[in-house]
């Protein structure tokens, strides 16, 4: 399986991490701690993220790409001379997109989730009996 993300565990004082794998644009380069969202960092270098502030103490950090997929990498247009460079980056955003998914979707043929999972307000989880629609458990949040 290819590599989207790296993960570590701060201890206060390390501000620069390492990471391995590819991408397209440097903006696709994303990082959480503690399963929150950040930008709060700069890419020094095309392989580190530099955190503005050292994550700290047992702090979890992802770095991972996040291909963009709302427009593709290159456009062709009637009449022009199509480039190979041009079509690799298509195929290379298409790749990366679809890695991506392939390493955070959860299978419903099971496996292990990694990270928190949140549920938005008014959500019943069901956990189906033997028998379908038959000896379920169902949990439900209540303020």
């Amino acid at each position: 399986m290819a590599v989207t993300q790296n993960s570590f565990t701060g201890n206060g004082s390390t501000t620069t991490y390492s990471f391995t794998f590819p991408y397209l644009k440097q903006d696709e380069i994303k990082a959480s701690l503690d399963g929150t969202a950040t930008t709060a960092f700069t890419t020094p270098t095309a392989t580190t993220v530099q955190f503005n502030t050292a994550p700290g103490s047992g702090v979890k950090i992802k770095i991972f790409r996040e291909t963009n997929t709302d427009s593709l990498a290159a456009t062709f247009y009637a009449g022009s001379a199509i480039k190979s460079e041009d079509l690799n980056d298509n195929f290379t955003q298409n790749l990366y997109a679809v890695q991506e998914v392939s390493a955070r979707y959860l299978s419903n043929l099971g496996g292990t989730m990694v990270g928190d999972l949140i549920l938005g307000e008014d959500v019943v989880l069901k956990f189906e009996g033997a028998t379908d629609d038959a000896y379920e458990t169902i949990l439900t949040v209540t303020d």
